[in-house]
């Protein structure tokens, strides 16, 4: 089974639910630190994780509602694989129930080791590296594999469980290691162990993603990198629990500013900071560094475990909740403007210039009074006459244009109306998506489309030959109103 790049799956569960919550479910924390490692060199130390664990025991008893005696750490040597696992398998199934909220966080090394059970495609297994993992007893099974970790999951089933993981599992590390530009000295270095040498070397610079998911029992994950990236700390602490702490403290990563934070806001207010700070990163400038999500759609609200209301934007219906789960990003690279204007009657004719400042794929949307979504380009009609959504930089494109013959007319529901300009640079599969809403047509699910758009853009983009990274498109939103 995969784990991904262990990374930090941090954040949203404290919260969340496929299934509705009982007010007064329980919550309790692992969190685990491992910066000291009695049996490695000193290139291979970790100043951070101990901070780490204390930035997350502040967050969790300080801003989201956990008790003291709720939250339970295991730093440096207290972390050994026996250790762990007995939290995993003993104390987190005895102290909580079906229906609790479970935050499971691992900061230090990562690495992998050759499968044994056959389950893995690659036939390599990830790994957590507890303090007393020794490399020179190879097959002293101190590693603490995947396999493991899911087997632990197991005995919780039924509690809300957040998997985090300040760690990873790339082979690109080896590159890195190869110069030592990327672990020597007291500055920026992965969290990542190198596995023997022929291990590495056999090690792909470029894979697809498997989602951990499908493996583990947890409701979401939050990575710190997508696969076959990297991990990062510096100054101390873990790069991506920084910025995602801080997106969690004081509605930071709430987008929309509405008040809550969905999965959604949270990855794109973590992203362009970890990948900001990677480019200024020379160690790190080679290798991206891409919070992932999982799942993807989106919806999943943040919110203090204290605090009542809504944990699924899903539950929720409108154009906020749209919102929630396809925040704006980028929108300087989309134009929209709206002819006449943008206060139009009932009945009267009404059409959209778009203008990117980069080429890629066009698709708007309009999420009218009543909180229908519509699709308005590209339309069935738009296919037939080989429209098929392409939009060049600085070549505006309107909707309708002259040649259909036809015209939009503004109708019922009278009211604020959204357009959502969607751009994307990269060939993100949203076609199969819109077949089957090419009609004008209200769609009838339209948050959990706005989920389905939301996951394929969030995606890891595996078309780079250079390396795994996030997709890159835009989304902008223009206000208008109908009125009689």
């Amino acid at each position: 089974m995969k784990l991904r790049c262990l990374a930090s799956w941090l954040a949203c569960v404290f919260l969340m639910a496929a299934c509705p919550v009982p007010v007064q479910a329980g919550q309790k924390a692992l969190l685990v630190g491992i910066g000291e490692y009695p049996h490695l060199p000193a290139a291979l130390q970790l100043p951070g994780p101990a901070n780490d664990v204390r930035a997350m025991r502040g967050l969790l008893v300080g801003e989201w509602g956990f008790a003291p005696d709720d939250v339970r750490t295991l730093v440096d040597a207290e972390a050994t694989k026996a250790g762990i696992l007995d939290a995993l398998e003993g104390w987190l199934p005895a102290v909580t129930q079906a229906g609790d909220r479970v935050v499971i966080y691992y900061s230090g090394h990562g690495s992998r080791v050759r499968d044994v059970s056959g389950d893995e495609r690659d036939g390599m297994d990830e790994t957590f590296v507890p303090s007393d993992h020794d490399p020179r007893a190879a097959r002293d099974g101190s590693m603490l594999l995947d396999d493991e970790v899911a087997e632990a999951l197991e005995r919780l089933a039924g509690r809300q469980v957040v998997f985090i993981a300040d760690s990873c599992h790339s082979g690109t590390v080896t590159r890195a290691l190869g110069t030592g530009r990327a672990m020597s000295g007291d500055g920026p270095r992965p969290r990542f162990l190198p596995p023997p040498g022929a291990l590495v070397r056999s090690m792909p610079l470029v894979r697809d993603e498997e989602p951990i998911s499908e493996d583990f029992a947890v409701h979401l994950t939050l990575s710190a990198a997508l696969p076959y990236q990297l991990a990062w700390e510096d100054d101390g602490e873990g790069i991506f629990t920084r910025y995602l702490i801080e997106g969690l403290t004081g509605l930071e990563a709430d987008l929309n500013g509405n008040g809550r934070t969905t999965s959604a806001e949270l990855i794109d207010y973590v992203r362009p900071r970890t990948e900001s700070w990677c480019r200024e990163t020379p160690s790190c400038r080679d290798f991206r560094f891409t919070p992932n999500l999982d799942p993807k759609d989106g919806t999943v609200v943040l919110q203090p475990v204290a605090a009542p209301g809504i944990q699924l934007a899903q539950d929720d219906v409108g154009q906020e909740a749209v919102s929630d789960i396809l925040p704006e990003m980028l929108a300087d690279q989309v134009t929209v403007d709206i002819f006449p204007d943008r206060r139009i009657r009932l009945g009267e004719e009404v059409s959209f210039r778009l203008a990117s400042s980069v080429d890629g794929h066009l698709t708007l949307l309009d999420l009218n009074a009543a909180g229908d979504l519509v699709l308005l380009f590209p339309t069935a009609e738009d296919i037939r006459r080989g429209k098929s959504g392409r939009i060049r930089a600085g070549a505006p494109l309107t909707v309708p244009d002259l040649s259909y013959g036809v015209a939009f007319e503004a109708a019922e529901p009278a009211g604020r109306n959204v357009l959502i300009a969607i751009v994307t640079e990269d060939l993100v599969d949203l076609g199969s998506l819109l077949d089957g809403h090419r009609e004008f047509e209200p769609i009838e699910d339209g948050l959990e489309f706005a989920g389905a758009i939301s996951g394929r853009l969030r995606a890891v983009w595996t078309g780079d030959p250079q390396a795994n990274r996030s997709a890159r498109w835009a989304i902008g939103y223009v206000e208008y109103e109908i009125h009689e």
